[in-house]
């Protein structure tokens, strides 16, 4: 017999769970502001993410565009 088919009787117990669930947020955020939140997280990293690879990329188009200018002249 599966442990969801079976029946209730009358020593099982059934518990509130009432007290275990918790709060929701005390400060629940309307659209325009939960909006805003995001554009604000997503600027922020996309900011960093640009500090940190931009240099080594444009280092390196910079270097490959030197070196077709040395070859091109070097013809």
């Amino acid at each position: 017999m599966d442990e969801d088919d079976r029946e209730l009787t009358k020593d099982d117990r059934i518990y509130d769970l009432v007290d275990v669930i918790k709060e929701g947020p005390d400060e629940v955020l309307s659209g325009d502001i939960l909006d805003d939140k995001i554009i604000e997280t997503v600027s922020k990293v996309a900011e960093r993410v640009a500090r940190e690879m931009f240099p080594s990329i444009a280092e390196k188009v910079i270097r490959e565009e030197i070196d077709k200018l040395k070859e091109d002249s070097g013809e």
